[in-house]
Formats: C-alpha cells, structure tokens, sequence
C-alpha cells in the first residue's frame, strides 16, 4: 500500500462527514422555510374565506311596517368622517329589495361600513333611513336633505340576519308636461329645453331650474320634486324648441301638475336663426318674465313698474314714454318694499349727480334724504365718470356707474340685470 494513501484515508472521511453536516443543515432550513411560507400562505387564504363570507340581510319596512319594495341599497367602506368617495373608487356593494322589502348583501370585503339607500332608485317617492335595528341594538343615521347613512363595523366572517331597516317613504310632487305644436301635433321624442322659475309664498328669493329635457312618443316629460319642498313655492314654466316657445301660467305645486304647453308655432314656421346652448336658457328667462305692470304702495299712494332696460338713457327715455320718472328712495321702509314687491335685483334708480358732480338729485325733483351706499365704496365708487346709480340686490347697497354701462351686455356677462324701476304719483287706469 501506498504510504501517501494510507496517510490521506482520515483526512478523506473527515471531509465526507463535513459534507454530510451542510447537507443536513441545507435541507432543514428548506423545511423550516416552506413551513413559514406555507403558514403565511393559510394564514392569508383563512382571512380571505372569513372576509367573503360577510353578509348582511334583513328587510326594508316604513314607518307602519309595510314593506319597501325596488329600492337600491348599497354598503361600502367606511373610511372616517372627513374621506370622501369622490376620493377613490366605488368599492360598494349593492342589492335590491323584492317585493317583500328583503335584502341580502354577501362577499362584503370591508370591517367599517356605510349603509345607505339610493333614495331617488324608487321613481316618483322620497326614501330616507330612520333606523337599523340588529336584534336588540337599533342604529340612528346622521340625517341629510336626501342622504342617511349608517355606519358600523363587522367582524369578517360575521353573517348578520334579520336585521330591520325602517324609513320614511313620501311620494314625490311631480310636473307632467306635455308640449305640442300650434297645430297640435305632439312634439314627441325629442329634446326641448326648459326654464323653470320657483318664487316662495314667503320673502323675496327665486330659484331658477334650467333643464334639458327629452319628451316621449306622446309629447311627455316629468319632472320630480323634493316633498319636503310642497307646496312652499309658485311654479312658472317655459319651454323652447327650434325657436319656437311656450309657457304656463303661474301655478302652486301640490301632489301633480298636469300641464299642456302650445308652441307658437308648427314644425318649419321658425324664420330666425337657432340660438346656441347658452344664449337659449338667457331667451326662455326674458320670455318667462311676465309684462310689467303697475303696482300701488299703500304708504304713500305712488305707483311703481319694472321695466326692462339696459342702459341708463334707455330708462330716462321709457320713463318720459310712461309719463313718470325713475324711482326715488326715500327710506329704508320704501326700499324694503320694493325689494318684496320686484325682488331683491339690480335695477337703474333716478339718483345722479351727473349736472354737478357730488351733488345728488333725484331724477323726480325730490330732495334726497336717504341712501343706501355699499359697505365698501363711498358713494358707490363714485367718479367724474360714474353719474347714475343702480341698487345692488338692495342688500348689498347702491354703485354708481358710467352713462355708457350697458346691464346685461356680453361685455358683463350678466343677461339678468338690464332692469329699472319706475314711479309716479298718480295711480295709472286699468287697461
């Protein structure tokens, strides 16, 4: 035997028993990884089933206990009280309620929740929330105009039933307007468009709705109104197709309005051009707006008109036409009832300095004893230039303004103010 082998056999088993031990520890970590991860991995899977076996079912009853049928309801995240959902995605759930008013909500994904009802998915009714009662706890909403919702956590994995939702339903005041020609040919399936001015019983505001409507094949369209809303306001319509217009007569909103508006005019007998998208809207509101006439204060025994003019000599020249002179304000009472009377606008008044400059005259000869400057003017801005006055929606004081300034031109991107308000001292005879 080779003494050289003789002498490197231990040495030989010393590395093969090296070798051995590596492999050892090799292999257990191996298994003590796959055992982490196959862990992590049921861990996550065990989340997921609990999480998509959340459900929610109960039904929707009003206030008597009678069901709510075809409503939608919907559960999303709840993310804390200053996130919106304008903010991300929808990750909401939705379902609907049979004609038993049950509802059943299954795969919810989230612990903090927001329930809620879309109000407005039951046509012609009003939908708010009052409470949700799981078992023997009962959830109030925070209430909103047409919103309620309700939030809550659960547990993943939780399936809550028989839980009871109660809420207010009310049927929903509503406009049936059917628009037809001349000739009486409904105006069928088509778009129009639409004004709609509301004045309250009470005070001096208006709301102003413009619409874009599209009739059915018999000349129909409906509009819908919040029931907190009725019947709190005088209703005026006007409509506008192709050039040609209709409007109704002042009307209060109960439960239905059923109306027929006759353009003035057939299909084809319109001569000038079609206006564009806005400027239609700026035409329905000067065609809304009915002819002015005159009205008496009790106070005093003057009669007063509004008019429609632009400019400041377009008003001097109508007054002359009506045999009466541009409004004097005397005091505050006046002015207040002036405001209630043609409402809280702008209007061209007879106050002008425009013979010498600083020194006001009423366009009437009436000594001036009283005046209402804005807040942050003195005089209204007054200048060499700027000789006449308009009121600023009364509430906001008076501005003076140049002989040249034109209410309601392009230029002031404002068609609404071209107005002014007259008087005279003798009451006019009735037409």
């Amino acid at each position: 035997m080779n003494l050289w082998s003789q002498q490197n056999v231990p040495n030989t088993h010393f590395f093969r028993r090296i070798n051995l031990s590596y492999r050892k520890i090799f292999w257990i970590t191996l298994f003590l990884f796959l055992c982490v991860v196959t862990f992590f991995l049921l861990s996550l899977s065990g989340s997921s089933i609990a999480q998509e076996g959340t459900s929610v079912s109960g039904r929707l009853i009003d206030t008597v206990g009678n069901p709510i049928s075809d409503v939608t309801m919907y559960i999303r995240s709840y993310k804390g009280p200053n996130y919106e959902n304008s903010q991300g995605s929808d990750d909401s759930v939705r379902t609907k309620t049979d004609s038993k008013g049950r509802f059943a909500f299954s795969d919810i994904h989230h612990k903090a929740l927001k329930f809620d009802i879309q109000g407005s998915s039951k046509t012609g009714f009003e939908i708010t929330v009052l409470s949700v009662e799981f078992g023997e706890i009962a959830l109030y909403p925070f209430r909103g105009r047409n919103w309620s919702p309700v939030n809550f956590a659960l547990d993943p994995g939780t399936k809550m039933e028989n839980v009871i939702i109660t809420a207010n339903i009310r049927k929903r005041p509503k406009i049936r307007t059917r628009v037809v020609y001349a000739n009486g040919t409904p105006l069928a399936s088509t778009k129009i468009y639409a004004y709609r001015e509301t004045k309250p019983f009470v005070g001096n505001g208006k709301a102003y709705g413009q619409l874009i409507e599209e009739t059915n094949a018999e000349g129909y369209f409906v509009e819908y109104f919040s029931a907190i809303d009725q019947p709190q306001f005088y209703i005026t319509l006007a409509v506008e197709h192709q050039g040609l217009y209709a409007k109704a007569t002042p009307f209060i909103l109960e439960e239905q309005v059923d109306l027929v508006l006759m353009l003035n005019g057939n299909p084809g007998s319109q001569t000038k051009p079609i206006l564009e998208h806005s400027e239609r809207f700026s035409a329905l509101k000067v065609y809304l707006e009915p002819p002015p006439v005159w009205v008496v204060n009790p106070e005093n025994g003057h009669a007063y008109k509004r008019t429609r003019t632009q400019t400041i000599k377009n008003a001097i020249a109508q007054a002359s036409t009506e045999g009466a002179y541009l409004v004097a304000i005397n005091d505050e009472a006046e002015e207040k009832w002036l405001s209630q009377v043609f409402g809280n606008e702008r209007f061209w008044i007879g106050l002008s300095d425009v013979e010498e400059e600083g020194k006001w005259k009423w366009h009437s000869g009436e000594p001036v004893n009283y005046t209402n400057w804005g807040t942050y003017d003195q005089e209204g801005g007054n200048s060499d230039a700027k000789d006449y006055v308009m009121t600023g929606h009364f509430d906001w004081g008076w501005k003076t303004y140049e002989d040249s300034y034109e209410a309601g031109s392009p230029q002031n991107r404002s068609p609404y103010f071209g107005r002014t308000i007259l008087e005279k001292v003798t009451i006019p005879l009735k037409n």
